[in-house]
């Protein structure tokens, strides 16, 4: 956020002081929004959501108190600063501040010049937004450009109420995600409710989300409000949006377009405030195209995404990761006392070599038994039963050491170039049907459509490299073993 857009919120009961500090504020390149009567200073709050308050004459310390917990209660941690004025009970900026310390209060002196508030606005949005990010760090955790990317879009994205689309594959943290963006939004204090719509029958997706009426059907005995409802004021997590029915779409859009629920049974709509974010494992477009999913909605929906990459993609956030689960589990098994366990670097180095098809929750679980087992040539000896493992130079295509043996290639210093190149071709080829033949299980169907070729064309290689007639045997026992 660049320091032009920062919103500041100006209480000050007199007029003249008033206009004097919102005019000020505007000279100095922020956007200000004076509250010209204190009854409605947590209306002003709420539907300005500021980045910090201005105090044009602080009260005494007594009312200052009241004041800064009805601030905390409201927006937890949103900066302060106190215009400290000596006549108020004889209390000048530095004894308010031994009084009433605080990490996000800054009190300045009566006389202050227009450069010493620039420089105080600054600095607390500066120090905010660096306590926030450290925070973040503790829940969204990694290393990777990409991680970083998602933290900072977190810190945007929740002080907004825009819809938000994060995608990923299963297990690589979407729901973190959502969480992070609700936490550190205005409405933290407020419900966090996720709906999975993958788990629910076809036939309770629509009460689940928008509720009933007593009567509405057979054994609806009495009222039952939807998820809408119960997250009113806060946010709603809509987890694998692309299971939701063809036939709902067309009523949640009406609900994200109106912000009002149509309960079944019911002759009225309630109005309800909602923030609502969404999260699939699918391409969402690929369903639009194929008629699955609404256009319009997708569009709704998309106002803006966050992409988590799997886990496989970034690699350098392994270390992290297990470093934060280790942390986790020792609080949750109440061992925080016992010291901190590690993984050798060689470990995590091999580690790094799989390719975690089950991305950051698979991590959690494998690390579990290392935690609960503490033994790390037994977490070692199971690492290393893991057949499907990365090239550390490519990005997908997985790599085993020699599976084709050295009798299959004719010695590349008899070949022409053009007869090399077609031959470390061919066994590059060979390698990576190999490798995702025996993470499939064989499986040719899947097979193809994970290294991006054609049905037919898989068939064709694997006659041609004649690997069912010479390697099947071998796929099917790792497979088996694993």
């Amino acid at each position: 956020r660049t320091m032009q857009a920062t919103k500041i919120l100006i209480v000050e009961d007199s007029h003249p002081t008033r206009e004097y500090l919102t005019e000020l504020v505007q000279i100095l390149g922020f956007q200000a929004y004076p509250v010209m009567q204190k009854t409605h200073f947590l209306t002003d709050l709420n539907r300005h959501n500021p980045d910090l308050l201005l105090l044009g004459s602080c009260p005494n310390p007594g009312q200052m108190k009241a004041f800064i917990k009805v601030v905390e209660l409201e927006k937890n941690c949103l900066p302060i600063i106190c215009v400290a004025d000596g006549s108020h009970d004889g209390h000048d900026g530095v004894e308010l501040e031994k009084l009433l310390p605080g990490e996000n209060i800054y009190y300045l002196q009566e006389s202050f010049s227009p450069d010493e508030l620039k420089l105080a606005i600054h600095r607390m949005i500066q120090e905010s937004q660096d306590s926030e990010y450290s925070k973040l760090n503790e829940t969204i955790v990694g290393e990777s450009h990409a991680i970083a990317e998602i933290r900072q879009n977190i810190l945007r994205l929740s002080k907004s109420d825009v819809t938000v689309l994060i995608t990923g594959e299963s297990g690589t943290g979407k729901e973190m995600v959502a969480r992070a963006i609700h936490d550190f939004s205005p409405r933290a204090r407020k419900p966090f409710i996720k709906v999975n719509s993958a788990a629910l029958p076809d036939n309770l997706v629509e009460s689940e989300l928008f509720g009933y009426e007593k009567g509405a059907f057979t054994g609806a005995w009495k009222n039952k409000p939807g998820k809408f409802i119960l997250a009113h004021s806060g946010t709603l997590l809509l987890d694998e949006i692309g299971e939701i029915p063809l036939h709902l779409q067309p009523k949640l859009l009406q609900v994200l377009e109106d912000d009002e629920i149509p309960a079944l049974g019911s002759t009225t709509n309630a109005k309800i405030d909602v923030r609502v974010l969404a999260s699939t494992n699918s391409d969402l477009r690929q369903e639009v195209s194929k008629g699955r999913f609404r256009s319009d909605l997708y569009y709704r929906l998309n106002v803006v995404s966050i992409h988590l990459p799997p886990l496989r993609e970034r690699t350098e956030d392994i270390a992290s990761l297990c470093k934060y689960f280790f942390k986790k589990h020792a609080s949750l098994n109440g061992m925080n006392g016992h010291g901190e366990m590690k993984i050798k670097d060689s470990t995590i180095e091999q580690m790094c070599r799989y390719s975690w098809p089950g991305n950051v929750r698979e991590l959690e679980n494998i690390l579990k038994s290392f935690f609960v087992l503490g033994d790390e040539e037994s977490f070692l000896s199971r690492l290393r039963n893991m057949p499907f493992r990365l090239d550390p130079t490519s990005n997908f295509l997985p790599t085993r050491t020699s599976p084709l043996g050295t009798g299959y290639h004719k010695p590349l210093s008899s070949l022409s170039l053009r007869e090399a190149t077609r031959e470390a071709a061919r066994k590059a080829e060979t390698e990576a049907i190999l490798e995702v033949l025996s993470y499939t299980r064989w499986n040719r169907r899947k097979t193809a459509s994970l290294l991006k070729i054609s049905y037919k064309a898989l068939l064709n290689k694997i006659k041609e490299y004649e690997i069912e007639s010479k390697y099947s045997k071998l796929i099917r026992r790792q497979s088996s073993e694993f």
